[in-house]
């Protein structure tokens, strides 16, 4: 009878404790974008402008809470493409918070503790933590790092319609990928957890990317892995369905225009590199409107357009980094990144070219997903590329199709590039 006692007692104790640890302390894992001072005067200032729409006519009321550039993208709609007479238009939503998943606030209280650096900035223990390793950032490369491990439900697989715009001549060239992404160590929804087991070549994520269009690379395949090892290259194979080919590509491509468009390589997710090949600098906060919770079927985008309209704009106070490659001769000058410090998704980046002269400014549409958990997780759904000395645009938008789903490791190798679809 005792023993039975015992045991009941035990097994309400772990629910009450497991329960604390989601609901309870969420916010005390992972600290909101607002303080409670704060967030009130952002409410008071929802009051006048939630629900209203923005555009041509009052944009210069809420300029202090967009980046400079995308300000005169508002002010000139007929500049970027957007049809005789008509305006380039968003919507004001009152700000939401971003709670992450049960098992990723679970792995930022059990990692963030065991986190070990390396003289270097860089984290010993990467392959053995998930979550946040810095949920309480001081300095940008703990900001950094934070991004690396950004919760993309350890699995995705989505289409990506990504346009090439011109909006001088009002012209577009389409682009639509069928992508899979996969994390083999900082895994938080899927078991293993933290991290695939017999990881012998010490893989940090795989990526396969299979395109429909335009037509000349229909059914052209090809898959990169990045490795734990920062000195070690990412390896990318691509699949030629037209030759019947199969070609390694080089690491020195990464800052190739792909595609005539306004994006390298490195530019996915805003960085898509080891967070070791740039310095970082934290220089404050900036309270912006970015688009975090959007309800997709509200956008639209006429033909030609290089920004689209029905975005969902909410105040976030963004954590400001500037990221500088240790590269002397790398594409760009600096990256100035804005961090939302609820996800940190590069939210805004601002570009400037290797003479300091600014020179692209991108801007994340993020969405909410169900995922095959049952839970939601806050991710990127599209984004809005405009480089601002040739006047050109990119937009890319994503249908998700899964979220936390099983991939096999056998999906980023040689053999599946050649599979028929």
């Amino acid at each position: 009878m005792e023993n039975t006692k015992l045991l009941n007692y035990m097994i309400i104790t772990l629910v009450l404790l497991a329960f604390s640890v989601v609901s309870l302390s969420a916010e005390e894992i992972i600290p909101a974008a607002y303080s409670a001072e704060e967030l009130a005067k952002v409410r008071a200032w929802e009051k006048t402008w939630a629900g209203k729409t923005i555009d041509k006519t009052n944009i210069d009321q809420v300029a202090e809470f967009m980046p400079e550039s995308y300000v005169g993208i508002y002010k000139e709609p007929e500049k970027w493409g957007a049809p005789e007479g008509k305006l380039i238009s968003a919507n004001i939503v009152p700000y939401q918070r971003i709670i992450q998943t049960k098992g990723f606030l679970e792995s930022t209280k059990k990692y963030a503790p065991l986190v070990q650096t390396t003289p270097y900035g860089g984290i010993a223990n990467y392959a053995e933590i998930a979550g946040f390793p810095y949920p309480n950032p001081k300095t940008g490369l703990e900001m950094a790092w934070n991004m690396d491990f950004n919760n993309h439900g350890d699995t995705e697989h989505f289409f990506r319609d990504g346009p090439n715009i011109n909006p001088k001549q009002r012209t577009e060239r389409k682009s639509t990928q069928e992508q899979w992404f996969a994390l083999y160590v900082g895994r938080t929804e899927l078991d293993p957890k933290p991290a695939i087991k017999n990881n012998k070549k010490g893989i940090r994520r795989g990526t396969f990317v299979h395109m429909w269009e335009p037509p000349e690379f229909i059914n052209t395949r090809f898959f990169n892995l990045r490795f734990l090892d920062p000195k070690k290259d990412d390896v990318t194979y691509l699949w030629y369905a037209q030759f019947r080919r199969v070609r390694r590509m080089s690491t020195a491509q990464r800052t190739d225009s792909i595609d005539g468009t306004d994006l390298c390589y490195d530019d996915e997710f805003f960085w898509d590199g080891p967070i070791q090949r740039n310095t970082y600098k934290y220089t404050g906060k900036k309270d912006l409107l970015c688009v975090r919770n959007q309800d997709m079927s509200k956008l639209t985008r006429p033909n030609g357009q290089g920004h689209g309209n029905g975005l969902m704009f909410e105040r976030c106070n963004t954590l400001v980094v500037e990221a500088i490659s240790k590269d002397p001769n790398y594409l760009y000058g600096k990256r100035v990144w804005y961090l939302d410090p609820e996800t940190y998704i590069i939210m805004w980046t601002e570009i400037y070219d290797q003479k300091g002269r600014f020179w692209k400014a991108f801007m994340q549409i993020n969405s909410n997903y169900k995922t095959l958990k049952g839970e939601t997780t806050n991710n990127i759904a599209g984004s809005s590329f405009q480089d601002f000395q040739r006047t050109h645009s990119g937009y890319s938008t994503n249908d998700m199709k899964a979220v936390s789903l099983e991939i096999s490791p056998k999906k980023f190798t040689i053999t599946e590039l050649q599979q028929a679809p």
